[in-house]
């Protein structure tokens, strides 16, 4: 069978996305490799994967991932300013090593997180056919489409489309570093120099783990793109719960994800749900040691790690950083949410959240736990947020998430031509 290379990020939440389609992909007899910084290696080999390691020469080992963990303590413009710098030592990196390894490993295909725009220069390089999945929302930009970075709404008014395109244009200006980084190496290759972000994804098939309905009107997608809905491992770990703890009232699942470390934004959560008739469950997400948050507000069922899927269908309401997963995870289950957007595309999802009427967002900055008690109350208490996240659990439904995302992979790599949606 086949023998595919994966590139991702290596951002918890990419790289669950990553093995989980490696894992469906594994399924059907396809030899997979995973290329990445050593921090990810055990996890990767331990779901029985092989790797390759592109780990920049220029830092000392580990350095990548004490900065990725800093993300997430970090205010919205550091951390993109930091992000930046990640990229640009791994962007390095990746295009020499990872190019090398491919040519050493002989692959069939390639799959790529869009979110990296060096690696699909390694599979035109390379000859590779190659598919590109956004593990987040999709990246492509239109008019009409407010950048996944902001918490604007979709429309299609002459000032939203002038502010729209000044905030794409300082997107491409703030890409200039990484894309030198990758045109130098095209140049090496042969290959014509990427002008624009949209240049970088994959002429093959183009994936996203969102369903159509959960994103703004879209009019210039390319032929190629598929919206395959969300694609979650059939493997689950155990995560031990305190279930006998749950008090029998409507309970608020709360989770900033596996980065994020802001303990204002925890103590706000706290505060809003004090006082309601609710039982907050407030995951850690393998974070902060659960003794120094003990004392939070209502005192608030407190877990580092929680089994996610299984509260979620308990839960009468979500309280998330916005993240894509958390996100379409609770609309799976016909679960509203209220979102607090901290970083990257987590303020496209929020806007995304209010433009289905699926929940609120409440900013991050400068949190005030009496406008999210009153987001919180609203959502709860209106029934058309359950009704419209019972109808995006319906969508979803219809979607064919890993399975639909692997036979797109199957084809592009059995045809080597693009796959139309």
């Amino acid at each position: 069978m086949a023998h595919i290379g994966i590139f991702c990020l290596p951002m918890p939440s990419h790289l669950a996305l990553f093995l989980a389609l490696a894992e469906t992909l594994a399924g059907r007899g396809y030899r997979i490799t995973m290329f990445g910084i050593s921090e990810n290696k055990s996890r990767i080999q331990e779901a029985g994967f092989e790797f390759q390691p592109t780990d920049p020469d220029s830092v000392p080992p580990g350095t990548l991932g004490q900065m990725i963990r800093k993300i997430g303590q970090v205010p919205p413009l550091a951390a993109m300013r930091l992000q930046g710098r990640i990229d640009e030592l791994r962007y390095e990196a990746v295009l020499h090593k990872g190019a090398a390894a491919v040519k050493e490993v002989k692959l069939d295909g390639m799959i790529v997180d869009q979110a990296e725009a060096c690696s699909g220069s390694i599979a035109e390089a390379a000859g590779l056919p190659w598919v590109g999945v956004a593990s987040g929302l999709c990246m492509n930009a239109e008019p009409a489409v407010p950048p996944l970075l902001t918490p604007w709404s979709y429309s299609e008014n002459l000032w939203c489309l002038v502010r729209n395109r000044v905030a794409y244009a300082g997107l491409e200006l703030a890409a200039i570093k990484t894309k030198s980084i990758i045109n130098r190496y095209r140049k090496r290759w042969g290959l014509p120099p990427l002008c624009l972000n949209n240049e970088a994804f994959s002429p093959f098939a183009q994936i996203a783990q969102q369903n159509r309905e959960f994103d703004f009107p879209r009019h210039q997608l390319p032929k190629w793109f598929h919206y395959v809905g969300p694609i979650h491992a059939k493997s689950r770990h155990l995560v031990d719960f305190p279930w006998n703890r749950l008090n029998g009232r409507p309970m608020i699942y709360a989770s900033l994800g596996t980065v994020n470390r802001h303990k204002n934004v925890f103590t706000a959560i706290a505060e809003a749900c004090s006082d309601l008739h609710v039982q907050l469950v407030l995951s850690l997400g393998g974070g902060e040691d659960v003794p120094e948050l003990t004392n939070l507000t209502g005192s608030p069922l407190i877990v580092r790690f929680a089994p996610q899927p299984d509260l979620l269908k308990r839960a009468s309401l979500t309280i998330t950083h916005g993240g894509l997963n958390t996100t379409l995870e609770s609309l799976t289950n016909g679960v509203p949410l209220v979102a607090i957007p901290i970083n990257f595309d987590q303020f496209g999802v929020a806007a995304r959240i209010r433009w289905t009427g699926t929940g609120e967002f409440v900013k991050a900055s400068g949190i005030r736990s009496e406008d999210l008690k009153s987001a919180v109350t609203k959502v709860l208490r209106e029934p058309s947020y359950r009704e419209h996240a019972n109808k995006m659990r319906d969508a979803i439904a219809r979607t064919g998430g890993s399975e639909q995302a692997a036979d797109i992979i199957t084809e592009v790599i059995r045809t080597r031509r693009p796959v139309l949606s």
